[in-house]
């Protein structure tokens, strides 16, 4: 599934597939934010920003594919296991890049030392 999904959300016009800062593996990118990345438990972490999740906040309570954060957070976790849930998720990826697009910093996905520094960090 992870495969079938990275390939689609390469496809959306603005993102970039790149080395996450947060979790081992490929993540997407809006300039120089991460937005979305795969957790080692193969959940889909979404950074939806705290103003969207609080608007969908019943939505998402109600889904039984998304996960909420305790506390106030810009992201929640989605699982994927079927190819309804890839489409739910890619839709979820484009919301988040809309969410993000104004504010991430322009530029290309940290690399080298400035993802490595970063991940000390997280």
């Amino acid at each position: 599934m992870k495969a079938e999904l990275f390939e689609r959300v390469r496809e959306i016009p603005g993102v970039v597939v790149s080395e996450g800062a947060f979790a081992p593996g490929d993540a997407v990118w809006v300039g120089r934010r991460e937005i979305a990345h795969v957790d080692a438990d193969g959940a889909l972490d979404v950074r939806l920003t705290k103003a969207v999740i609080r608007a969908r906040r019943e939505e998402f309570r109600s889904d039984p594919r998304i996960r909420l954060r305790a506390g106030p957070s810009d992201w929640i976790e989605v699982s994927v296991v079927s190819p309804e849930d890839i489409d739910f998720a890619v839709d979820l990826v484009k919301e988040a890049i809309a969410a993000n697009v104004s504010t991430a910093q322009a530029g290309a996905p940290p690399t080298g030392t400035e993802l490595e520094r970063r991940r000390r960090f997280h």
